[in-house]
């Protein structure tokens, strides 16, 4: 509308959020990973997390995307990948919380490894599910192929 002021903060938030985004694409680009989320967000509970004693999920990170500075875990988003990795080796339930939004717009959060287990389950259900679509489109197809089923 004429006369109305422009969303300042708005504006700030999607530059900020723009950024960022071109930073990511960037450092992955150069270490040669594919993005396969549109968004996603990771924290760490430091009440739950054992601290260096453990660091399981600092070795088990695929881009050091999680490491130490100053007695505490830091992550570094714009090179974290969502993979799971992190908390399918963490010893501690409920301590690393991702969140990810996939190009098709479903939300997956998991902070166990059981969720993880769970939800690649279910992504893998659906690949051979697509598989099976793509080498035989209708029941006809299949039956071209290998006859009839024996009556």
């Amino acid at each position: 509308m004429v006369g109305e002021a422009p969303d300042i903060f708005g504006l700030l938030v999607a530059a900020q959020e723009e950024k960022r985004r071109s930073v990511r694409e960037e450092v992955l680009s150069a270490l040669g990973i594919e993005d396969r989320f549109v968004k996603g967000s990771i924290w760490i509970d430091e009440r739950k997390c054992y601290g260096p004693q453990c660091d399981l999920c600092v070795k088990a990170c695929p881009t050091s995307a999680i490491f130490w500075r100053e007695g505490r875990l830091i992550v570094q988003e714009e090179v974290c990948i969502y993979c799971t990795a992190c908390v399918l080796n963490c010893m501690v339930e409920d301590c690393i919380h991702v969140r990810r939004v996939r190009p098709d717009g479903r939300v997956e959060e998991f902070s166990s490894a059981r969720e993880v287990a769970c939800l690649q389950r279910a992504v893998a259900g659906e690949k051979a599910v697509e598989a099976v679509e793509r080498i035989f489109p209708s029941p006809e197809d299949y039956i071209r192929r290998y006859g009839p089923w024996p009556r």
